[in-house]
């Protein structure tokens, strides 16, 4: 059986970062645009949980601040978020940043449907335990909020991709074709684009939107994280792990992107650089109180990929330990130690 990488992540990923993601040019000095009071505005009573990007924003006298590190991983694990939320009970659910960051986590609200949405805004989605009560017809008294064409231009854009992430890809198309009437200059609108094209498997199209993007400006960290996301589909791996490094920069610590590049190391032959990420990722798992016993397969599958078979082997048994293991990773890592161990000539 070929090394492989068992899960595989949709869309983007970027840097963990609220509010605009910005590169060289700051668009404006509008808070309300540039951070997410206005989803902080919007919080209800109750346990809260969030994801990383939103402890910045938090209020201080919170108290589920103290659970910061398993929330940011929780965020990549569902079946952490609902070990959490079996103890903590939330009442709200707040994703802040880009979707990517926290794809997992929100696909399965969105299957599971007992947390319904009932923010949406530039920064931000906010679910609620119970049914939806948001709906499209919101984002206008938003809109109304940015009188000036080139915040409504990023609001609508970013927007976009907020929608796009929860299945609602027309009401996403609406709103970028609206922004770049207001400011066809604004990046934010052509790397909106681009994650709209990609999703639909337009690659040319999606390539041509995020390269117009970063002319407009070269650091802007959406559109360098939906190319490389383009380029590792496109199977140019190579190109996709020089992107993904530059984004790494940018985001040391967070699950979503470390993961994502150590794919993209694994598919660009650079085992080095995904061994180290790989520890690294599990590391901040086990600080969060999360399962590393799947990293730890990926792990071993790096070590394997560079003939190092007593670290690969060292890895895999302390995966199949776990007893909670799923059973498709428990299956592969199994398969993967026995091959190991045929291949080892006994010392």
């Amino acid at each position: 059986m070929p090394l492989r990488w068992i899960i595989y992540i949709t869309l983007a990923f970027l840097p963990a970062l609220a509010g605009c993601s910005r590169g060289r040019r700051a668009v404006s000095a509008n808070a309300e645009l540039m951070t997410p009071v206005l989803a902080v505005a919007s919080l209800e009573a109750g346990t809260l949980f969030f994801n990383a990007p939103a402890l910045a924003w938090l209020p201080a006298d919170r108290p589920e601040r103290s659970r910061a590190a398993a929330f940011a991983q929780a965020a990549q694990d569902p079946r952490l978020f609902r070990k959490l939320d079996r103890e903590l009970r939330f009442a709200s659910v707040w994703l802040c940043g880009d979707p990517s960051q926290f794809k997992p986590l929100l696909e399965h609200l969105l299957e599971t449907k007992d947390f319904g949405l009932s923010y949406l805004d530039h920064t931000s989605l906010v679910f609620r335990r119970g049914g939806a009560t948001w709906e499209t017809a919101k984002l206008e008294a938003l809109r109304a909020r940015f009188p000036v064409a080139s915040e409504q231009a990023a609001f609508l854009a970013q927007a976009a991709s907020r929608l796009l992430a929860i299945r609602q890809p027309e009401p996403a198309r609406h709103c970028l074709e609206e922004a770049e009437k207001l400011d066809a200059a604004a990046p934010e609108v052509w790397s909106g684009w681009s994650s709209w094209r990609m999703a639909r498997g337009e690659f040319p199209a999606a390539i041509e939107a995020a390269d117009r993007a970063l002319a407009l400006d070269p650091d802007f960290l959406p559109a360098l994280a939906c190319k490389t996301q383009i380029l590792y589909a496109s199977k140019k791996f190579s190109d996709a792990y020089d992107l993904s490094e530059r984004l790494l920069e940018r985001a040391p610590d967070d699950p979503g992107t470390l993961f994502y590049h150590a794919k993209i190391a694994h598919e660009a032959h650079a085992y080095d650089a995904e061994i180290r990420t790989m520890k690294h990722l599990i590391e901040l798992a086990a600080r969060g109180g999360a399962s590393v016993s799947g990293y730890r397969i990926y792990l071993g599958q790096a070590y394997a990929a560079k003939s190092d078979a007593e670290n690969a082997m060292d890895q895999l048994s302390l995966a199949l330990i776990d007893t909670e293991l799923p059973r498709e990773q428990r299956q592969f890592a199994d398969e993967l130690f026995n091959q190991i161990k045929e291949r080892t000539p006994p010392k």
